[in-house]
């Protein structure tokens, strides 16, 4: 019985360091400090959510975590837009998020565009240098949506990426 028993110790023993050694070698996500649910409009069938983080290691870079299904191109636009609610913010001549006044292409708002895969599913991140969670470049309270087109970055004023298919407004986690 003895033997048994110092056998099971070590063998825990064992498994408990196996475990701390997985766990400190495992990368650590970036915990999101606000998300949005994406609605569909007009008919549109995308949904899905996309997260916002801003890890530690990337200083200055804000993560942008997509996942969303339903879309219906291989590339689609993604902007963060002046207006805080999706009433006004799929009008014609919504405006993208663009606190310096700058042309399209460098507006703030101006993300890169989505990448589905043949299913017309995104799971994966973006980044961007210019916005963040707080303070001028917050994107907290803004909307959020995803255009029928891919954003050329140079049309003016908003870079000919047609109708808006989803929204949704950013909040605070």
């Amino acid at each position: 019985m003895k033997l048994t028993l110092r056998h099971s110790s070590l063998s825990l023993s064992i498994l408990a360091c196996m475990l701390l050694v997985a766990c400190a070698s495992e990368p650590k996500r970036p915990i999101p400090l606000a998300a949005v649910s994406m609605d569909a409009v007009d008919g549109s069938s995308i949904r899905g959510q996309i997260s916002f983080s801003e890890p530690k290691e990337t200083k200055g870079v804000l993560r942008v975590m997509v996942d969303v299904t339903g879309l219906t191109q291989r590339e689609q636009g993604l902007h963060v837009m002046e207006a805080d609610n999706c009433r006004a913010a799929v009008l014609p001549g919504a405006r993208h998020f663009n606190p310096d006044g700058k042309l399209h292409g460098q507006h703030a708002g101006d993300l890169p565009n989505v990448q589905s895969d043949i299913y017309g599913t995104m799971r994966g991140p973006l980044l961007s240098r210019i916005l963040t969670v707080s303070g001028k470049y917050s994107i907290v309270g803004h909307a959020i949506v995803i255009t029928a087109l891919p954003d050329d970055f140079s049309s003016q004023p908003e870079g000919s990426s047609g109708p808006v298919v989803a929204c949704g407004v950013i909040l605070p986690l």
